[in-house]
């Protein structure tokens, strides 16, 4: 009887153990600035709106419902055409955010082939890191802290 305990006790040590060591190897997805804005990239060009909504950030995902983000993507391929490739030219550090500056290649769409238009247009994605993963900054904001004081209201910004 003790001995078949004993037996389950070490098959159990050797499970837990296994999943320890396979939860140290795990790394998020979404804990590498390039790969984030690579993602949001490629979904945005496959028209795949809902990643896309989900690699935003929190503040501009309350902002924005769903329907808005994929409209403005809608009007913005009316307006220039519909990005085929992307070709990521630069990532740098801007204080608290990392960003990517990227040039889209547009295929031409007959409503609007202008010869104002480019076939490849450059463009800056600005990625802040919330919450353990890094997340596209969609909207712009100022996160604004407000302290009462004896002499007024104290403003500091947080967040750009």
């Amino acid at each position: 009887m003790f001995g078949s305990l004993k037996g389950r006790g070490y098959v159990m040590r050797k499970v837990i153990l296994i999943f320890s060591l396979l939860s140290c190897a795990y790394t998020p997805p979404y804990n590498d600035a390039e790969r984030v804005a690579e993602e949001y990239l490629r979904a945005i060009e496959r028209e795949d709106f809902k990643k896309a909504y989900l690699l935003i950030d929190g503040v501009s995902r309350r902002a924005t419902r769903f329907e808005e983000f994929e409209k403005y993507w809608r009007d913005f391929f009316k307006r220039y055409g519909k990005p085929y490739n992307h070709t990521i030219i630069d990532i740098s550090r801007d204080g608290k955010y990392v960003v990517v500056e990227y040039s889209w290649s547009f295929q031409r769409l007959p409503e609007n082939d202008t010869s104002i238009f480019l076939d490849s247009r450059g463009y800056r994605l600005r990625l802040v890191y919330e919450f353990r993963r890094w997340a596209v900054k969609f909207r712009k904001y100022t996160i604004i802290k407000e302290t009462p004081t004896p002499y007024g209201i104290e403003r500091e910004i947080i967040k750009e």
